[in-house]
């Protein structure tokens, strides 16, 4: 008989954190031991979060697979699931099932300068990209993480941004600013001016589609390949085995030939970005 793809095991929450409005960080931990332990991903990945009664969700994995006792997921309330989640408390069951889809093979990416763009909640799933870049960081060029949210109080993973620095480049902006504000001010590509690396650098980004359409505008004018730049995208998934159709982009669908796309798969494909 083949693997039950829709199959839950059972997990907890560990911890949480609120993170920015309408936004928390969950510390998630499977009850089994044995279910912790095969509990393999890479950076790119999903799962689907449920909760008895309510439904369930999918949620971009956070943490680096180097972190093995546990794993992180960023949850932004938009709906009755996540409202539900939101209910609980430290301890709460939840049910997991994943992890899904195609992510980063970061290993194509040694000896290679980084330029990694996040726009508001797509900060998640790079997350997990730049913590598992900085924990061989010996095996990279340079790194860049610029970082667009709307406002000061939407910026994701500020302890994270304060040490992300020693080991990289990090540069921030906010649409609109005030008074606890003193960084730069516009969209994420007004950052560009500050990156300095080779046209044979990659580029890895998630966003809005609204967000790629300007950030690759600014690759390619640096001269950057279209293979080397690399999107994840961000669609409805109901399913994670390509059956529901939810997450289509012409022939390609998100949950199984992405969320990790490179530019040159999906260029052409008009309803992917």
């Amino acid at each position: 008989m083949g693997k039950n793809h829709y199959e839950l095991s059972d997990a907890q929450i560990l911890w949480i954190e609120e993170m920015a409005p309408g936004k928390r960080f969950f510390g998630i931990r499977f009850l089994k031991e044995s279910d912790q332990r095969k509990f393999t991903f890479v950076p790119g990945q999903f799962v689907f979060l449920s909760i008895p009664g309510h439904g369930e969700f999918a949620v971009s994995i956070c943490s680096s697979p180097r972190k093995r006792d546990h794993f992180e997921l960023l949850v932004n309330k938009v709906g009755s699931v996540t409202t539900a989640l939101f209910g609980l408390n430290v301890g709460g069951k939840v049910g997991i099932r994943g992890p899904y889809g195609n992510g980063f093979d970061l290993s194509k990416f040694y000896d290679k300068d980084i330029i990694i763009v996040a726009g508001g909640c797509g900060a998640a799933p790079l997350r997990s990209v730049v913590n598992t870049m900085i924990y061989e960081r010996d095996k990279y060029g340079k790194l860049y993480f610029l970082y667009g949210a709307r406002n000061s109080q939407e910026l994701l993973f500020k302890k994270d941004l304060m040490d992300w620095q020693k080991n990289m480049k990090v540069l921030l902006t906010v649409d609109m600013s005030d008074k606890n504000w003193q960084g730069e001010t516009g969209v994420v590509t007004t950052l560009f001016d500050h990156v300095k690396t080779s046209k044979s650098a990659i580029a890895i980004t998630c966003g809005s589609p609204v967000m790629f359409k300007f950030v690759l505008v600014e690759l390619k004018a640096k001269g950057m390949a279209d293979k080397n730049i690399y999107l994840s995208l961000e669609r409805r998934m109901k399913c994670g085995i390509g059956k529901c159709q939810h997450c289509t982009c012409g022939e390609k669908y998100a949950c199984i030939d992405g969320p990790v796309f490179s530019y040159n798969q999906i260029k052409d494909n008009f309803e992917a970005v």
